[in-house]
């Protein structure tokens, strides 16, 4: 539905893109816009949506978001006791900065960069074993939400 939207937008209305939408809503509320939009990154479109239909208060780079919902779903996990290795938590973030650029992850990303560098989909099944598919369902609901 974004890249519709984001389509419509190139073809109805040019000037449009992600940076200038950002900075109107930075001249129209500047007390309400933090950070700045990476240029041209298509998933900040979810957070200008969000931010128009007053979902969310403030307007924020979306991948901000993602990482702070990131951390907080971290802390959840430690106070459960779930603990992460460090080539797990490696993963994690890639994981994070994967799903705060494309919206989500599925195994078929594992194929591309920076996770083939990594040895790719058969990697993260050593790593993270059978709870791979179950982690990345969790991830995909937790840190777009």
């Amino acid at each position: 539905m974004l890249k519709e939207l984001e389509k419509k937008l190139q073809e109805n209305h040019a000037a449009w893109t992600e940076d200038r939408l950002w900075d109107a809503c930075a001249v129209a509320r500047p007390g309400k816009v933090k950070g700045r939009s990476q240029a041209g990154r298509f998933a900040d479109l979810v957070a200008l949506v969000r931010f128009a239909l007053e979902q969310q208060p403030v307007l924020k780079p979306f991948a901000d978001s993602v990482s702070e919902r990131f951390n907080e779903w971290l802390m959840d996990k430690a106070q459960a006791g779930v603990t992460f290795t460090p080539d797990q938590l490696a993963w994690l973030n890639l994981i994070r900065d994967h799903i705060a650029t494309s919206l989500s992850i599925e195994p078929e990303d594992f194929d591309y960069s920076p996770f083939s560098q990594c040895g790719g989909l058969g990697r993260a099944h050593e790593v993270f074993g059978e709870q791979l598919p179950g982690l990345l369902e969790e991830l995909n609901g937790g840190l777009v939400a």
